[in-house]
């Protein structure tokens, strides 16, 4: 089954592959999903994948079993077949279909023709039994197993409260490996470590028995953090090229955390920051076809509360980044999902946003990202691997605001619920009437406008906007920063990379802006000198130091009002342009990653409980 099958694969060519090259991250929808506490995003979809033997997947949908393409319309109503399918001994079984092993949505065809499923499932208590165990229930780790003749009973392997199920694999060495959360009995979401750990359980028979490591992993959190201190949870893994296994973790603590495995997973090094900042969702690694590590994750901040509330964020926005080197140096930091929803007040309840991804790749190398959360949130991002590291992007708002985040919250929150407004707006371009400009300004008693824009990640590059300043404008600030601020949250100025002003009277550096004309404002910064010129129609006039340090390079510009009072006026921006020398972010030691957090727990964590 699996010789014949893996061979065919190599002939197949999918729908997508007469696109244009390098075209941006396409969402396929799912349609309907139906709400499921036992996956990992709470959503139940159609869209599934097959690990197979080689390191390759196939694409399915679980409710309709059979070997086709998968496929799924875009945005445009464009259908996209996603291939290699199901092989058609597996989708013509009938016992496999009867064992339910397919019913998940990601599962394993090993080398000896066998079926994996590791799954979730729930356990329920009465209010006496759940006050002795110290958990609201259990949410059970199972496994299915099924070949095409034979199928096992669906057994237990773990219990306890494992909230989502991430990933599992099975390693070179035959050894099957399931990390995941455990909600431990009687804990709160509280610092130092939070109510998870997370644990791993590993079987070297094929399933028929497990072992669980001696190795706890966990990650600190802190007091006023804009969310539930769950701890560390929700990991997902990969093998590197030397054997190791390397695991990253979700936290609350600003950082992904990561491990290591020496020995196939049997134990683990005590967890520690990783590079990768992120607000709190979980992480998705895979290897690609190509030799690279993929990263998939939450580059994000989470806004601070409001007078002690939570306010929901961090999950607006969705990266990637991939390493050619196995995780030595990293390239692309680039939004794959920016949630369509993120102009709308969020839900009254449940999750939304971008998170919870698990990644696949196409027979023709593009990458499949399954991501998200909420009503009409959970679907499939197909990407072009040469987009991720394109050195060169524009944005001149030709496709509307398809590329920005404008958002800004406003009034009482409650619950991790406040309202969200439309701040910058595009207006016609004074010199261009059948071209827009983004207009920045301060229109009401609403926060002052702020828009960001994620670019290819550089450690050295130079960015250009096309801007305008008007008469009677108040100002603005220009931030080139390393991850994603709300528009509105003056944490992206304060924890901006470099920080240019902009004065009412149009004064940037040593230069002035004449109001209601054209400027080129560019910025070329390289990290490595840690320096940043400023120029301003191909004249420089300063240079702009660096206010925080990064780790991984800039990925993103922000532009905001500084109005205190109503600001028609404003400013413009008609366009911006990057183009990066060097896009690699550098490799960093274990050392230089404790620092990092270091300055992240001394500077940004303190300003949490003055926003309680």
């Amino acid at each position: 089954m699996i010789g014949k099958y893996l061979a065919a694969i190599a002939l197949i060519i999918t729908a997508c592959a007469a696109e244009a090259s390098c075209a941006p991250p396409r969402m396929l929808l799912q349609g309907n999903t139906v709400a499921d506490s036992t996956a990992a995003s709470g959503l139940r979809t159609g869209f599934a994948i097959m690990r197979l033997p080689d390191g390759r997947f196939a694409f399915y949908d679980r409710n309709h079993l059979r070997a086709r393409p998968l496929t799924l319309p875009d945005r445009d109503g464009q259908t996209c077949a996603l291939l290699p399918s199901l092989p058609e001994d597996v989708a013509s079984s009938r016992v496999v279909a009867s064992s339910g092993v397919l019913d998940n949505t990601q599962v394993i065809l090993t080398p000896a023709g066998q079926l994996v499923s590791v799954f979730v499932q729930g356990e329920r208590f009465d209010k006496e039994t759940a006050a002795r165990v110290g958990l609201p229930l259990y949410l059970d780790l199972w496994i299915k197993q099924a070949s095409l003749n034979d199928a096992v009973e669906p057994r237990m392997i773990w219990r306890g409260y494992n909230g989502s199920q991430m990933e599992y694999q099975q390693l070179s060495s035959g050894r099957l490996l399931v990390p995941h959360g455990s909600f431990q009995p009687h804990a709160k979401a509280v610092p130092p470590s939070g109510r998870h750990k997370t644990i791993i359980q590993y079987s070297d028979d094929g399933g028929r028995t497990w072992q669980e490591s001696a190795s706890k992993l966990t990650s600190p959190c802190y007091a006023d953090f804009n969310g539930s201190n769950e701890g560390a949870c929700e990991p997902s893994i990969e093998q590197l090229r030397d054997g190791r296994i390397w695991m990253l973790m979700r936290t609350q603590a600003g950082f992904l955390y990561e491990s290591y495995s020496d020995d196939d997973g049997t134990t683990w090094r005590k967890a520690g920051p990783s590079r990768f900042n992120t607000s709190t969702g979980p992480p998705n690694i895979m290897r690609h076809q190509n030799g690279w590590l993929v990263v998939t994750w939450n580059n994000c901040e989470m806004p601070p509360r409001h007078k002690g509330e939570g306010v929901y964020g961090g999950r607006d926005a969705l990266h990637i980044a991939v390493s050619d080197d196995d995780g030595r140096t990293w390239r692309g930091f680039r939004e794959i999902y920016l949630d369509h929803r993120r102009n709308e007040n969020p839900t009254r309840s449940g999750d939304r946003g971008t998170a919870y991804p698990l990644a696949a790749f196409t027979a023709d190398g593009n990458i499949v990202v399954l991501a998200g959360q909420g009503e009409g949130g959970r679907n499939a991002i197909l990407i072009d691997p040469g987009w991720i590291v394109e050195t060169e992007a524009r944005t001149d708002f030709s496709d509307g605001l398809e590329q920005w985040s404008v958002y800004k919250h406003h009034g009482p929150a409650s619950r991790w619920w406040r309202a969200r407004a439309v701040g910058c707006g595009l207006v016609t371009n004074p010199t261009e009437p059948t071209a827009r400009s983004l207009h920045v300004r301060k229109a009401d008693s609403l926060p002052p406008d702020g828009a960001t824009w994620n670019f290819p990640n550089g450690w050295k590059g130079a960015i250009t906007a096309r801007m305008m300043v008007r008469e009677g404008s108040h100002g603005g600030i220009i931030c080139l920063n390393d991850r994603m601020f709300d528009p509105a949250n003056d944490y992206g100025e304060e924890f901006a990379v470099f920080q240019v002003d902009i004065g009412g009277d149009g004064s940037i550096g040593n230069a002035m802006l004449i109001p209601d004309e054209w400027h080129d404002v560019r910025l070329e910064w390289d990290l490595s000198g840690a320096k940043c010129v400023l120029s301003v129609d191909d004249k420089r006039v300063g240079e702009v130091p660096v206010r925080n340090k990064t780790l991984n390079g800039i990925s993103y510009i922000r532009f905001r009002s500084t109005a205190h009072e109503i600001d028609a006026a404003g400013f413009l921006v008609d366009s911006v342009s990057v183009s990066v020398e060097d896009p690699y972010a550098p490799p960093c030691s274990v050392e230089d990653q404790l620092k990092q957090e270091r300055r992240y727990i001394e500077n940004v964590v303190p300003l949490w409980r003055l926003e309680s």
